[in-house]
């Protein structure tokens, strides 16, 4: 059987994997930047190479070299510094570090992109170019490095910069450039003009089906990993419960032998007892109830992680459950001077459950405030309705608890110190009472304060049949 070390490393580098896998999108947002420079260095070079080949190639007409070769190299020297500015930052670790410049840097760039493609759109026939679809694959660019909400403000930006350009034409604002060859300015049947539009939208096809599908794989490849964690996390699952299993099983013949034997001589069955020799045996009945809290504890960790709790429910009287653990631990509380009282509505509603966990939960409030909150003191159960559950709860008015440790009171093996003369626990029992919340569709918590007290509750939701349902 692994031990206890084994199955926490085990657990660890379970977490750890899927951390890899599920990278977030700040995180991959310096990798995107990256990605994304080194395509504009081929928009400015397809640019520039485009428009010499469609004058010295295709013969298309009117064309401004000048201006778009010049548009080329601004697009080029911009992504430039884009380019060795983001550069760092491919890791993800680094990205981690410098998350506002990069979302920055991402909208600038877009914006560029969006400006250089009204220019050249511009340049290229206007409200009639080719190249208006390819304001479609700016969206998509957005939409890959920023977040919705960003993505959406970009897309109405670009849409406003083809607004300008449309509207401008049409009112005379702006000259119209027609090259002939790229739009058509004359016969229409001019097979230069369908030569452009084949291949600029069959540029554009490859161009979206290649981000389309770099997306779904990686989007394929985080369900692969994540998938294979969740695998991990059944088996750690699988192991940990036949674990529990196993450590209760075992533990549970050798300390009851022990308890016997305790019993046998501190009654004298062996012959009379030394001062020193009860002492020995006292301290060993101490130890050997430690021991014995942390099997029963574990026996609960064992049942809650059963699949079938929930066919296991019915339902419960509360009010039944708190009357009976009070009167069971009054003597206890009275052994210490202090007074353990229950305050209960004369009527409860039923909720949904098992008794027997529920209880569980009960005495390890009850028994933690007998054990922390000092002698003389008094505590109280109560449960009360509050909108469509109930609340029960145990205060005292101990020491109180320190706001800073209140945030791990309910994890597993945590132990927060209680002043002098407090007992020290397994660190299980208020866990294991989150635990059956949880399980019961409720909640719990701690309103405490040094030196005031402190205030443990559980909520459970009230438990309506089908006929209260209908009605």
């Amino acid at each position: 059987m692994p031990s206890a070390n084994q199955i926490l490393a085990t657990g660890a580098a379970t977490s750890a994997n899927p951390g890899d896998a599920l990278l977030s999108h700040s995180l991959l947002l310096g990798e995107r930047l990256y990605f994304f420079s080194r395509l504009r260095f081929l928009a400015a070079a397809g640019i520039l190479t485009g428009v010499l080949f469609a004058i010295h190639v295709v013969g298309i007409e009117g064309l401004n070299l000048a201006a778009l070769a010049g548009t080329a190299v601004f697009l080029a020297l911009c992504n430039l510094v884009v380019f060795f500015a983001v550069r760092p930052y491919r890791r993800p670790e680094r990205a981690a570090t410098a998350t506002r410049p990069l979302i920055w840097t991402a909208s600038a760039t877009i914006l560029l992109d969006y400006l250089v493609l009204t220019f050249t759109i511009w340049q290229v026939g206007g409200s009639q170019s080719p190249f208006l679809a390819f304001y479609i694959l700016h969206a998509i660019f957005a939409s890959v490095m920023l977040s919705r909400r960003a993505a959406f403000a970009h897309a109405a930006a670009g849409y406003l910069m083809l607004a300008a350009l449309v509207l401008g034409e049409w009112f005379g604002w702006l000259p119209r450039h027609r090259p002939l060859g790229a739009v058509f300015g004359g016969p229409e049947d001019d097979f230069r003009v369908v030569w452009t539009l084949l291949f600029l939208y069959g540029l554009l096809m490859a161009a979206t089906t290649y981000l389309a599908t770099g997306l779904a794989a990686r989007l394929r490849e985080s369900e692969r990993r994540l998938r294979e964690a969740v695998l991990r996390t059944e088996r750690l699952a699988d192991l940990r419960r036949s674990f529990l299993h196993v450590v209760v099983h075992d533990l549970r013949s050798p300390l009851g032998a022990v308890t016997t034997l305790l019993d046998n001589l501190s009654s004298d069955l062996g012959g009379p007892l030394t001062t020193q020799q009860r002492q020995w045996v006292e301290r060993a009945d101490h130890r050997l109830r430690g021991a014995l809290e942390l099997l029963r504890g574990l026996q609960v960790l064992a049942d809650l992680e059963t699949e079938s709790l929930a066919d296991l429910m019915v339902s419960v009287d509360l009010q039944a459950i708190v009357r009976e653990v009070v009167e069971e631990y009054a003597d206890l509380a009275q052994q210490r001077s202090q007074s353990l009282t229950a305050e209960l509505p004369d009527v409860l509603p039923a909720v949904r459950g098992i008794a027997r966990l529920l209880r569980e939960a009960l005495v390890n409030y009850v028994t933690n405030a007998i054990k922390y909150s000092g002698q003389g003191r008094t505590i109280v159960v109560r449960v009360r309705v509050e909108d469509a559950s109930l609340r029960v709860e145990v205060q005292d008015n101990g020491p109180g608890i320190p706001p800073e440790a209140q945030t791990r009171l309910f994890q597993e093996f945590v132990r927060v110190s209680k002043g002098k003369g407090s007992e020290a626990g397994t660190g299980l029992g208020l866990s294991i009472v989150r635990r059956i919340a949880e399980a019961h569709g409720g909640e719990v918590g701690v309103q405490s304060a040094p030196g005031q007290g402190s205030c443990f509750f559980f909520t459970l939701p009230i438990f309506k049949s089908a006929a209260q349902g209908e009605a």
